[in-house]
């Protein structure tokens, strides 16, 4: 027992600090939504796969929290990425770090979310906007540059399907859905493309990173993943089924989080990024599953609200 409880203070050594305050921000954050998700009692009342939708915020809260502690302990990096016409570049790093924990207490807690839910979008937004299109600017045959950009704008659509099935009134909850649905469904129409094209990179949001040699499988989890979201991405753009389209692209998501990220986190455990590529999954997992619970349930033209029902919704704050 004593050589175990050795070989467990040998590991935690040998992780850096950034790294222990990156897992400890999104485990801290994955607890809390657990515990909440079933002290609501919102397990107990989905029914089938609404019960996997029921994780989207969680999905997707526990990595934006993980990412708020880089902007403090990673702070001159992430200062440096502020394009250079935008003063105080430490500043932001800091403010962004505070307000994506602050967002990921509120996802999973629900207090004032459509707030913090609009504002993550807008923020991801203008990450895409300020950032990613120009640098891909510089270089459009950069393939991986794109991907990037496309990965943000998927973040912000996802925070908007949040944010839309928190609004009370019918015609904007349908637009602002609309919009995160565009947002997500441009992205996976991109990303089956290359996944066929280059079976040999990472699955699910196709990096640049060659998928590990020792990940079983290698690169049929890409072609699966191709094939899963071409579809998936189809329906979503006509606007069919567009709820369980959704709901089927987020599981094939968190399949491969499963069989490809999870196992690069343990193995690259001490380093960032591996918790990374660990968390960016999850999270695309998450948006993806946050647009499920904005889509209407089929035969219904309600938009669901977090997949509780309409007394349950009835009873909480109007944000």
């Amino acid at each position: 027992m004593s050589l175990l409880n050795s070989a467990a203070v040998i590991v935690l050594l040998a992780i850096p600090s950034q790294v222990k305050w990156s897992y400890f921000a999104f485990g801290a954050v994955l607890a809390i939504g657990l515990v909440t998700i079933f002290l609501r009692g919102d397990w107990h009342r989905a029914r089938g796969f609404d019960k996997l939708i029921l994780f989207g915020p969680l999905f997707y809260a526990a990595p934006v929290a993980g990412f708020g502690t880089e902007h403090f302990t990673l702070a001159k990096n992430i200062a440096s990425m502020v394009p250079a016409w935008i003063p105080w570049h430490q500043f932001w790093a800091y403010f962004v770090g505070v307000c994506f924990i602050a967002a990921a207490l509120s996802l999973i807690t629900r207090i004032q979310t459509r707030l913090s839910a609009s504002l993550l979008a807008f923020t991801f937004f203008l990450f895409v906007v300020l950032m990613d299109v120009p640098g891909w600017a510089q270089d459009p045959r950069d393939r991986f540059a794109i991907t990037l950009a496309l990965r943000q704008l998927s973040f912000s659509g996802g925070a908007l399907a949040l944010a839309a099935s928190f609004t009370e009134r019918e015609r904007c909850k349908h637009i602002l859905a609309t919009i995160a649905r565009y947002f997500i469904t441009v992205p996976v129409l991109f990303y089956s493309f290359q996944q066929f094209r280059h079976g040999n990179y990472v699955p699910g949001i196709p990096l640049n990173r060659l998928t590990p040699e020792w990940i079983y499988g290698h690169a049929i989890w890409t072609y699966l993943a191709a094939v899963a979201y071409a579809p998936a991405a189809i329906l979503l753009l006509m606007g069919k089924k567009t709820r369980a389209a959704a709901t089927w692209l987020g599981l094939t998501v968190l399949f491969v989080e499963l069989v490809v990220y999870l196992p690069i986190g343990i193995v690259e455990r001490a380093s960032l990024v591996g918790f990374n590529y660990m968390a960016d999954t999850l999270m695309y997992g998450g948006a993806v599953l946050l647009l499920a619970g904005a889509m209407p349930h089929e035969g219904s033209s309600e938009t669901s609200t977090d997949q509780q029902p309409r007394e349950a919704r009835e009873a909480l704050p109007t944000h």
